[in-house]
């Protein structure tokens, strides 16, 4: 078990991790994502779900992965709003959008200042858990507290 975790009960899937329910001390940390886009995944996931319900994020995974050009990085870096929020089976909500679009911008920030998200993760295994959740949420939009600590765990950080 990874020493920074408390966490003691395995999920197969993001909606079934306790985690995101606060039950904290039952759950581990999830699998490392293997690509960037896989971390991205998981980042738009808690930018999405955010104020919705697992169950309706869940149901409609497949249509948002269509939607948001199946969480390429490099694809969403260069469209705009409007063309996401005419896009079918995606969530209407402009600021999540927004966040989206932003957050693959920066996602390519990071890749060329530290060589990939994983490399970057590593740089704030040197702070507290307190302190890197911080720092996701000033660098990430539409990231709040919670679901910086929900990603964190996503990816096996936590």
């Amino acid at each position: 078990m990874n020493p920074r975790s408390k966490y003691s009960k395995e999920h197969t899937a993001p909606w079934e991790c306790t985690l995101a329910k606060e039950e904290k001390t039952n759950c581990k940390p999830g699998k490392i994502p293997k690509s960037e886009r896989e971390y991205f995944e998981i980042l738009s996931l808690c930018v999405l779900q955010a104020g919705l319900g697992w169950s309706m994020v869940r149901k409609n995974w497949t249509k948002l992965k269509r939607c948001y050009l199946g969480f390429n990085i490099n694809k969403l870096a260069n469209t705009d709003v409007e063309e996401l929020l005419k896009r079918p089976g995606g969530i209407r909500n402009r600021k999540k959008v927004f966040a989206i679009i932003n957050n693959a911008r920066e996602f390519q920030k990071i890749k060329e200042k530290f060589g990939s998200f994983s490399s970057f993760l590593q740089v704030l295994k040197e702070e507290s858990n307190d302190e890197a959740i911080l720092k996701l949420t000033q660098r990430f939009h539409h990231l709040g507290k919670y679901s910086a600590e929900y990603f964190l765990h996503s990816v096996g950080y936590l």
